[in-house]
């Protein structure tokens, strides 16, 4: 199949923007090839780049830097080989690989022998008996202690930075952190939730120059990380990889990364969890457990891992193949998918575990000198702050206090370490939240993160030690396995009474609060607010109810995306943001790449990160423009001004003018139609009238009605809508049909309405944000003031909008509106009319702001009264399209 114009040219921009290093955004409609053109493009220089002489897996082209950078390189390059004993890095790891298979099944050959014996050479019925005498002496010892807990409720020995140099450098024999470096490797890879394999393995050297139980660095190549929102997405995008000579001839090699809830090949544990966060936390401990309790799909020895890995290396799986790849060899399929990212061509995985960093630590991404591509961008920077902010709900963090004073009243003379002052401190913490927000009244306010803590008087607590604790010593697990042995039934049921507070405290074995749940949202909310000189940052306090109905919220909002973003753009070789309808994009560039300093822009690295080098293409759509009729109705049919701005909502007679527009459309346009509304208040409104004026009782006897969320009480769901609306319009000798959506809502994003379910998208208003939103208000100040938090105010101490602020807020309203419209042309073949139903949509600003297949060549979007327009868009379909296009 010979490939579009269009996505010929698209191919060749990308290998160029790749080649070049360099920052770029792709618009390419929907139902142009876009995926099969990024696979494409991107693979072609990864291939390219490999038959390279010297191809340095993470390193940029040199040529044409200075004398010292291309010597100190080669240099670098030298000692690396010679830290590999001169042997290629992958031949050494294959050989590693080899020799731990050969070892391993001699290990179970001796253990198939063995159990004759009763293990360890030990005959049966001796070992019997000494696992008797070892239960009796720890029953006896439990006994003599006089207390009945676990000791595997209590948290390991911790011990801050400076502790640990105090006995470093007094050289005490005794000093608990004189560890080993291949106990810290350990305990570093358990705190990091990398896979833990026993091994009863010497420190002796092998033959490879390595420690026996030491595996060698395996060589990564240079890869393509593809990100997008969805997971029908990313499915799509492997689907596409599979169907081209990439996967055949080239043999790529593509991973797909997911959750654990995706992924866990362990059906027992992940059935039995009623949440992502509690299967996290299921998964961890039974790793860090005793061999007994351990997972049995994360076996100890690596050989079944590696037969997972190679098993997927032969052939392209999606995120459901790897899961059943992973029951098949009986081999946890997350950690397998994990294990396979170094030697992969194509990492696949979704925004949130791209986009923040703490997720591509734990995963083990290094984007060091490789490609980024993120599809379906066009909320990428909204994307980005979400994933960075996070809310504490009060209840929340009273039931964290209570539970964590519990546990500390508790186990306070057999902590080790600095355990007792660190829980103090986090208990001083929480208590300081706590009257904070107990204090708090029926409002909302915005303060910086230096005001917060002042004003909860914990300006004094180092809150980022204590979050690092947190995260070190995994107290959210020890407090859950705590809440969880009380809740089975080790303590009294007096003692296991919700424990309440001032009458507002929350049980602390609430089944609504997660216990290592709570602490997770407490470790993301200190994490935030550890840094309180950020000035891209504000904390929004929301107030509502009285006593015990009181609900408080503390709202950390990230306002600048660059920083985040910066470091992805930093470490990568080339960033793409890809989409459909990417525009309008200049407002985007500059929150994700801010102005760097000149003396910056002069490193290399750093200027991927100036606006100014961003690159933006766009395409017009494959549909010839004839099959393309854009018009804006700035009139009713009693020649009411259609303009739908907050205070024309409840007008009555715009709103029955616009019904009766949409009656008469639904005369003349065939198939179905699609109208969206900026908001579900705003449809509920216009369908009670246009119920009540007899307007749907009229354009149902054509075409029958659905409508999305008309009644809050039972709303249904996208898909008994969507089918019951698809089932209507293809059903034979139908009429058609009309759908009542929201943008931003359900429909808006991710359906095709394709052919007869779209032959008519209609835009009743103009979806402009809220401005009663105060996080919206902040970041429109934020941007306002170049990112300096000093917007200026109106007289009465608001906000007071200027140019910048105006073009960011029309920017977000027009994003939203060109996905929406986006959803009627999806191929070659397709057409459909695009009809603005609100005046504003012909001033210059906004439509400037429309997709270019719109608005370019002779293709634009004509305003018209009521009567001219209706007669355009019939004569638009009394065309015949059958051999056009």
């Amino acid at each position: 199949m010979k490939p579009y114009a269009i996505q010929l040219d698209f191919m060749k921009r990308l290998f160029e923007t790749i080649e070049n290093g360099q920052f770029a955004i792709f618009e390419s409609p929907t139902g142009t090839g876009k995926s099969l053109s990024i696979i494409c493009g991107a693979l072609t220089w990864l291939m390219r780049n490999t038959e390279r002489p010297n191809a340095s897996t993470g390193s940029k082209d040199i040529a044409g830097e200075p004398d010292w950078v291309v010597a100190f390189e080669k240099k670098r390059a030298a000692e690396e080989d010679a830290s590999l004993g001169g042997a290629n890095a992958e031949a050494k790891y294959n050989q590693w690989v080899a020799k731990t298979r050969r070892s391993e099944a001699m290990e179970r050959k001796a253990g198939r022998a063995g159990k004759r014996l009763g293990g360890s050479g030990v005959p049966a019925a001796a070992g019997s008996a000494l696992a008797s005498k070892r239960k009796i002496d720890a029953v006896g010892t439990s006994a003599g202690n006089g207390d009945s807990d676990s000791d595997e409720f209590l948290v390991d020995a911790y011990y801050s930075d400076t502790e640990a140099a105090k006995y470093s450098k007094a050289g005490d024999a005794d000093g608990p952190v004189q560890y080993s470096e291949e106990v810290r490797r350990l305990l570093e890879r358990r705190a990091t939730d990398k896979p833990f394999y026993d091994s009863d393995d010497s420190d002796a050297e092998d033959g490879l120059g390595l420690k026996s139980n030491e595996p060698p660095e395996e060589p990564a190549v240079t890869k393509v990380f593809y990100a997008s929102r969805t997971h029908s997405q990313l499915q799509q995008f492997v689907r596409e990889v599979k169907r081209t000579s990439f996967a055949s001839r080239d043999k790529i090699r593509c991973m797909t990364l997911g959750s654990r809830m995706q992924l866990c090949t362990n059906d027992g544990v992940r059935q039995g969890t009623g949440s992502v966060y509690s299967l996290n936390e299921k998964c961890t401990e039974m790793q860090q457990n005793s061999k007994k309790k351990r997972c049995p799909f994360l076996p100890a020895r690596r050989t079944p891992m590696f037969d997972f890995k190679d098993s997927v290396a032969r052939k392209i799986m999606d995120i459901e193949e790897l899961a059943g790849e992973g029951k098949r060899l009986s081999v946890c399929a997350y950690y397998g998918t994990r294990a396979s990212v170094s030697s992969a061509h194509v990492v696949v995985l979704p925004y949130n575990m791209l986009l923040s960093k703490s997720a591509r630590e734990s995963m083990g991404i290094s984007l060091k000198g490789n490609i980024v591509i993120v599809d379906e961008a066009h909320n990428l920077v909204d994307t980005v702050l979400a994933i960075h902010s996070v809310s504490l709900n009060w209840k929340t963090a009273q039931a964290l206090l209570d539970m964590m004073q519990m546990y500390f009243t508790k186990y306070w003379r057999r902590l080790k370490g600095s355990n007792a002052v660190y829980i103090r401190q986090a208990i001083a913490l929480l208590k300081a939240l706590d009257r904070f927000m107990k204090q708090c009244d029926s409002q909302t306010a915005v303060m910086s993160v230096n005001e917060f803590l002042q004003r909860a008087h914990a300006d004094h607590i180092n809150v980022y030690k204590i979050d690092r604790y947190l995260r070190v010593s995994k107290l959210g697990r020890k407090l859950n396995m705590f809440a969880e042995a009380r809740s089975k039934g080790n303590a009294e049921p007096a003692k296991r009474a919700a424990v309440q507070k001032d009458g507002q405290g929350l049980s602390v074995l609430s089944p609504r609060i997660h216990p290592a749940t709570a602490v997770s949202t407490l470790e993301s909310f200190m994490e935030c607010i550890g840094n309180p000189n950020r000035s891209g940052a504000r904390l929004v306090v929301t107030s509502s109810g009285t006593g015990n109905n009181k609900d408080v919220e503390l709202k950390y909002l990230l306002l600048d995306p660059s920083e985040s973003f910066g470091e992805i753009c930093k470490d990568a070789r080339a960033v793409i943001l890809a989409g459909g309808t990417m525009k309008p994009a200049n407002d985007a560039v500059e929150q994700l790449l801010p102005k760097q300093s000149s003396a910056r822009l002069e490193q290399p690295q750093c200027s991927m990160l100036d606006p100014a080098n961003a690159q933006m293409f766009a395409w017009n759509h494959v549909v010839a423009p004839s099959h393309i009729c854009a018009q804006v109705i700035d009139k009713g049919p009693a020649g009411v001004s259609l303009k739908f701005a907050l205070q024309d909502q409840s007008d009555v007679a715009k709103i029955r003018d616009a019904g009766n527009a949409l009656a008469a459309l639904c005369n003349v346009v065939p198939g179905g139609v699609v109208v969206f509304f900026p908001s579900y208040s705003l449809l509920r409104k216009m369908h009670s009238e246009w119920l009540a004026a007899g307007i749907i009782g009229r354009i149902s006897k054509r075409k029958p009605v659905f409508a999305e969320a008309i009644n809050q009480s039972s709303q249904p769901q996208k898909q008994d809508v969507l089918a019951e609306y698809t089932a209507q319009v293809t059903k034979s000798g139908s009429t058609g049909a009309v759908l009542l959506s929201v943008v931003g809502g359900k429909l808006s994003e991710g359906i095709n309405f394709s052919d007869d379910l779209g032959r008519a998208v209609v835009m009743a208003g103009v979806p402009y944000p809220s401005l009663g939103s105060p996080e919206l208000v902040e970041r429109l100040e934020y941007y306002e003031s170049g990112g300096s938090c000093l917007a200026a105010k109106g007289s009465g101490g608001g906000f007071k909008m200027g140019a910048r602020g105006r073009e960011l807020y029309e920017s977000m309203c027009m994003r939203a509106v060109n996905q929406s419209i986006g959803r009627a042309i999806r191929h070659r073949g397709d057409y459909a009319a695009i009809v603005f139903l609100d005046s504003r949509y012909a001033e210059p600003r906004i439509a400037s702001k429309l997709p270019a297949w719109i608005t370019s060549g002779s293709q634009s979007v004509e305003s018209k009264p009521f009567g001219p327009a209706l007669a355009r868009i019939a004569s638009f379909f009394k065309r015949d399209f059958t051999g056009s296009g």
